[in-house]
């Protein structure tokens, strides 16, 4: 099977890709955000955003490029605390799968856009 891309941004800005196989997104997704799951989904560039259910209660420190893609498609101040990891889904099957290269060049100009801001 092909493997999927998915990317992973950490509260210290390093940022890379993932790989996984559809059927094993699970793990990545808890392993990525060390802890219990939570997805948001981002539908201004049709990706899911995978956080840290707990983030807050645990008072994770806070991840500002996760945080600028809440506040972007919310349009309310809120925080993303910890790891985060962007997929996306199958909308047929609702599996977990990778991005496409669209919604990868979408994240990276979200980055850049942030970045500017700064």
């Amino acid at each position: 099977m092909k493997d999927q891309t998915a990317v992973y941004v950490a509260v210290d800005w390093t940022a890379e890709a993932r790989l996984f196989e559809i059927g094993e997104s699970y793990q990545l997704l808890r392993d990525a955000v060390e802890g219990m799951i939570e997805c948001v989904h981002l539908g201004s560039i049709g990706v899911d955003m995978w956080l840290n259910e707990e983030g807050k209660v645990y008072d994770l420190p806070e991840n500002l490029f996760a945080t600028y893609m809440f506040q972007r498609e919310f349009g309310f101040l809120d925080s993303v605390r910890g790891n985060v990891i962007f997929t996306s889904t199958n909308h047929d099957t609702g599996e977990t799968i990778g991005l496409t290269q669209e919604q990868f060049d979408a994240l990276e100009v979200a980055l850049a856009g942030l970045l500017t801001e700064a």
